[in-house]
């Protein structure tokens, strides 16, 4: 990579963290793999058929069970799980020590599915798509919980947020 190349790349990071995005967890299972990861790119991209979307940096080990994977589940968290957000976005860690403490249901191998969110978006494999050194996951949504009425996390500028809506 060229030096204004590089550059580019980490203005551009620079720039990006002035902007709040949602923080999202999401899990998947592939070959008796279950993993999470916490990704800041969740968005919807369709409303027929209903498709969401978020990337993944392809030498991630969650990128390995994706490709894999037939099904996953988004995560949307509350306030107060700041923690959750941040266990999942430890890269390095082992499959076993991603889960340990968290509770969770799993039914027929399929994704985890975390206790105490405030929605669930659980979805089946639609399309990958490479993109530069990520990948455009695509999901189709399958079906919607809402387990309670709360405002989601941010993340801004390094740091988790609550967004604050005055009445």
């Amino acid at each position: 990579m060229s030096n204004q190349k590089t550059d580019n790349a980490e203005e551009l990071k620079e720039v990006m963290r002035l902007l709040p995005y949602p923080v999202t967890v999401v899990t998947a299972v592939a070959s008796n793999r279950k993993r999470g990861i916490t990704i800041g790119s969740f968005t919807s991209l369709s409303m027929n058929p209903p498709l969401i979307s978020f990337n993944v940096t392809i030498e991630s080990q969650m990128h390995e069970i994706l490709v894999e994977a037939e099904r996953f589940v988004v995560h949307i968290p509350g306030s107060g799980q700041q923690e959750l957000c941040t266990r999942f976005a430890i890269p390095d860690q082992s499959d076993q020590e991603q889960f340990e403490g968290i509770q969770y249901k799993q039914e027929n191998n399929g994704p985890p599915v975390l206790d105490g969110v405030i929605a669930e978006v659980h979805c089946k494999v639609y399309k990958l798509i490479e993109a530069g050194d990520h990948s455009v996951i695509i999901g189709e949504v399958e079906s919607i919980k809402r387990n309670r009425e709360e405002l989601s996390i941010l993340y801004c500028n390094g740091a988790y947020q609550t967004l604050r809506i005055d009445d």
